[in-house]
């Protein structure tokens, strides 16, 4: 692969979902560990001031105690109670700084010096700690020592920054000053603050990788559904919508979303075909029409005028049968629409009797009403008196004068749904013919547009009606069924779901039609014995 190509790849992985997030999540953790860090090690160097003069005080109020106790007897031993007074005070500086220094032992990082008349009388022997018979420090010390004061300020020696409280001491029985002199190494503690801050430096980089590596695969799963879904819409194409997003887990949001993008995707793709097989269907039906026009046009003598006469009728009656075509067109493609069904409340009864009044005008037939229903259904009544008549107008072409057309409804009682005790009604519409019938072999295609019947006559059509027939029956979330032979006539029956409060059924007439056919329809599919010419 081409350095172009991998940079490519590179910056979308870089600008993707899963590198936001995990970004987003280290930054976070990042800030989090550093603040909480910094304000720890922070807290510390300031407890590390405070530390030091509460030792200094401390250190002033031992001595205190010594002095006002007294020195200790010959039995006595270091650790007696300071606090319990002595039978006689001390009376020299030197012996109250000894007996202090042999009692009191100093920190890791403390030294202590004992000045009597300003010069250094006692030290802790502990080389390893810095010393303060310097003389650089002992100058210090004796400019700002204050008699009756305990003073603290800070001294840089050999680098190091230290932290000296000078304590004043005073006897009355004896007439020389004295000063305690403790000290601190201020940098050898920050030192070990600061190591420390190191430390937790490491350990939290150290840190944030294993969880840059375990939120990196974390988050991986996480979004994987979006990084398909983005690879999916990469490779989409109006040439190729059959790719599906995959789909692990449907129940976190993003897993919904690319459910919800491969039911957005299946739209599309029906809204495609439907698009095409519109498009294709109307350049094959409109293709002869137009050639015929065409045709006839140029083999027109415009000089006689019986010639122009019947070429005009003949124009004006293709123009007649596109026009049909293309608006039964139309209605097969907003039968996918919403709104393409509105159902109301249609009393059967009277609905029945309005249908049937049309009937009658379509042809010399033997029209009957040979089944009633009672109640009401919610329907839209327009598209369901447009799919009877285009059932009845179907089956007065494939029949002869006087041959019976009849029209019933009844309702149909099936099982109660799992989960309820109510059963469930439907309303089955049926017209029955008595006609040529239709062929085994043409029962499972007819409904399919442009599809003919093989009857042995010729009729003319579009060969869509029955396919607006059952895009009506869909609409209403019902079917239609077909019950045929040759010879015997054809049953067509529209099944709509009723309410279950719906009347029940007349006995002998619900489930089936009147010359005794069970229903043949499964769900809202068409799964006729017989689909209709």
């Amino acid at each position: 692969m081409s350095a172009g190509p991998r940079w490519e790849r590179l910056r979308a992985e870089l600008k993707s979902v899963r590198s936001r997030v995990l970004a987003t999540t280290l930054v976070f953790l990042a800030v989090a560990l550093l603040a909480v860090g910094g304000l720890t090690h922070y807290l510390r160097l300031v407890d590390l001031d405070e530390s030091a003069r509460q030792d200094i005080v401390q250190e002033a109020g031992e001595l205190q105690r010594l002095a006002q106790r007294g020195p200790l007897g010959p039995d006595a031993s270091p650790a007696e109670d300071l606090d319990t007074p002595a039978d006689e005070p001390f009376t020299d500086l030197s012996q109250l700084f000894y007996t202090f220094m042999t009692t009191t032992v100093p920190g890791e990082h403390e030294s202590i010096l004992a000045l009597v008349g300003g010069e250094p009388a006692f030290q802790h022997a502990d080389l390893s700690r810095f010393q303060l018979d310097d003389p650089a420090t002992l100058a210090a010390v004796q400019d700002r020592a204050r008699p009756g004061q305990t003073v603290v300020f800070d001294h840089e020696q050999d680098g190091r920054e230290l932290r000296l409280g000078v304590i004043s001491v005073v006897l009355d029985e004896d007439p020389r000053q004295g000063y305690l002199v403790v000290g601190f190494d201020m940098s050898a503690q920050r030192g070990i603050v600061l190591d420390s801050l190191w430390r937790y430096l490491g350990l939290s980089t150290l840190t944030m990788v294993v969880a840059g590596l375990a939120a990196y695969v974390l988050v991986g799963r996480v979004t994987a559904p979006i990084t398909r879904l983005r690879r999916a819409t990469e490779q989409i194409s109006p040439d190729d919508l059959g790719r599906r997003v995959p789909v692990a887990q449907d129940d976190s949001d993003v897993g919904q979303l690319a459910t919800n993008f491969n039911a957005m995707l299946s739209r599309i793709e029906t809204a495609f075909v439907q698009q095409r097989q519109f498009l294709d269907d109307a350049a094959h039906e409109l293709r002869t029409p137009l050639t015929i026009l065409h045709g006839n046009l140029e083999l027109m003598d415009e000089r006689d005028p019986h010639d122009v006469e019947e070429v005009r009728a003949m124009l004006l009656d293709e123009i007649e049968r596109m026009n049909r075509l293309v608006e039964d067109l139309l209605l097969l493609a907003k039968s996918q629409r919403p709104d393409f069904v509105r159902p109301g409340t249609v009393e059967i009864s009277s609905w029945l009797d309005d249908t049937m009044d049309r009937l009658r005008a379509l042809g010399d037939r033997r029209w009957e009403l040979e089944a009633r229903a009672e109640g009401p259904v919610m329907a839209d009544a327009q598209r369901l008196t447009q799919a009877v008549l285009q059932l009845a107008a179907n089956a007065v072409k494939f029949s002869a004068p006087g041959d019976l057309v009849a029209l019933g409804a009844a309702w149909a009682t099936e099982p109660a749904a799992p989960g309820t005790d109510l059963p469930v009604r439907r309303l089955e519409v049926w017209v029955r013919d008595t006609g040529v019938g239709v062929a085994a072999e043409d029962q499972q295609r007819i409904f399919e547009r442009f599809v003919r019947a093989d009857t042995g006559r010729t009729v003319e059509g579009s060969g869509l009606g029955l396919a607006i027939v059952a895009a009506i029956a869909h609409g209403h979330g019902g079917s239609v069924g077909l019950r045929s032979s040759p010879g015997d006539g054809s049953t067509f029956t529209l099944r709509l779901p009723g309410p279950p409060s719906a009347p029940a059924p007349a006995p002998g007439t619900a489930g089936q039609d009147p010359a005794g056919h069970a229903p043949t329809v499964s769900g809202t599919h068409v799964t006729t014995a017989s689909p209709g010419k």
